[in-house]
């Protein structure tokens, strides 16, 4: 994931070798990096966008295969993070994107896709008070990108994987 805001002094940074975000401390003048705090909506949208939150007991997960209704993926199957116990009730860190995984790479799973993003970055819109536009588009068959944008940040999703070709 990126941002097009230039960086403050510490930020996240989407590594596609390695599917996963760093920390970025930026040197100063001396060779020396400065921690210094983010002040744009470039690190929550990532955060949001890029981790997995818990699915809805009604959604059907990626691992089901319609016709074995008695398999399962285990606890850890609808995914999510443990402490959105600690959040406000109804509050969930994270999107739903990785429901698609298996998907038909159509415009259904597009427009889930925006749905999902928006689900997600609406907790950092509320908080900021800000307008957070979502959008998604096929980089090509099987890859979806998600982009977020506001007040002069855009964060862009590395890429969305889904099953199989339209």
């Amino acid at each position: 994931m990126t941002s097009s805001a230039s960086p403050a002094g510490m930020m996240l940074r989407y590594r596609t070798d390695l599917r996963a975000c760093d920390a970025v401390v930026r040197a100063t003048g001396n060779g020396r990096g400065r921690i210094r705090n983010d002040r744009t909506l470039a690190t929550p949208l990532l955060v949001q966008l890029g981790s997995d939150r818990r699915a809805e007991a009604s959604d059907a997960l990626p691992t089901e295969i319609a016709l074995l209704p008695a398999q399962s993926a285990g606890v850890f199957a609808r995914r999510g993070w443990v402490g959105d116990i600690l959040l406000d009730e109804g509050v969930r860190l994270g999107a739903r994107t990785w429901l698609l995984e298996r998907g038909k790479s159509d415009e259904a799973d597009r427009v889930a896709a925006i749905g999902y993003a928006s689900e997600a970055v609406a907790p950092v819109a509320d908080y900021w008070s800000q307008d957070v536009q979502t959008t998604a588009g096929w980089l090509r068959p099987g890859v979806l990108q998600i982009v977020a944008s506001t007040s002069g940040v855009t964060v862009r999703t590395p890429s969305v994987g889904t099953g199989g070709a339209a």
